[in-house]
């Protein structure tokens, strides 16, 4: 019986393991724009601004910082990129990352269909008279987990 319930351990702990690679996989294209960013900051000398953390690639730094307070589509402290979560600084990264963490599990989720999705629902929410941001459905889904506000501070 002892050797059945390692079996089954090890089947359960392989299926896990798989699921987790092919979310990393189906996410990888989202994640390849992203990882350019991630290793810039991380060869530039900036080991401890740019990590693998909780199951994500995170980085901050003031250049990233620069880049996130003129975002096109407002300002904001921090946003993720497939499994690549960039901030504008460490404060930001501690304070947003449970809040982007759900928009990197989305991307596992939904892959190369992700931002397509997300600007479906923007543009439906604003065609309703309602906020594209605050309104959105992933948007949504992330703060019922965590909240992250994302004006400047």
């Amino acid at each position: 019986m002892n050797k059945f319930n390692s079996l089954v351990h090890f089947s359960q702990a392989f299926v896990h393991a798989t699921k987790h690679v092919l979310a990393w996989a189906w996410a990888l294209p989202l994640t390849a724009l992203g990882l350019p960013l991630w290793l810039s900051v991380r060869l530039c000398g900036h080991a401890n601004q740019a990590q693998f953390k909780q199951g994500v690639l995170t980085a901050h730094h003031p250049c990233l910082a620069w880049c996130l307070k003129r975002h096109p589509l407002g300002a904001m402290r921090a946003v993720a990129v497939g499994c690549c979560v960039f901030a504008a600084d460490s404060q930001a990264l501690q304070d947003c990352l449970p809040h982007e963490r759900v928009h990197v599990q989305q991307a596992k989720t939904w892959g190369l269909l992700f931002p397509l999705a997300y600007c479906a629902s923007s543009l439906w929410q604003r065609l309703n008279g309602r906020c594209a941001y605050a309104d959105n459905y992933f948007e949504r889904q992330a703060n019922q987990t965590a909240s992250c506000e994302q004006a400047s501070a």
